[in-house]
């Protein structure tokens, strides 16, 4: 379904944070975004694109991080001929 498998994304507190990854399946994918505890996080948006035929984009978006919201998360996508794991790291940017 991708060919990503981790995503890294280093952000502070004032920027917020926005990432995608692109999905190439049939029929249309689902997607679910969880926290390492396999919680959902709050104030998260996002969103599914059709690009084309059989490929969509599944974006994230956050304005305002907390340092509760660094972490590790889980990217669960599928439809009904299988699923795909990404997992998505939020770090503190370096100054």
């Amino acid at each position: 379904m991708t060919d990503e498998s981790n995503i890294t994304q280093a952000v502070t507190d004032d920027t917020g944070f926005a990432f995608s990854t692109t999905v190439i399946a049939y029929p249309k994918p689902h997607y679910v975004l969880l926290t390492e505890d396999g919680t959902m996080s709050n104030g998260i948006e996002h969103s599914l694109t059709v690009n084309a035929v059989n490929n969509f984009t599944v974006h994230f978006k956050k304005v305002t991080v907390k340092r509760t919201d660094y972490g590790l998360y889980h990217l669960y996508i599928s439809n009904t001929f299988g699923e795909t794991i990404i997992y998505v790291s939020l770090i503190p940017q370096s100054e």
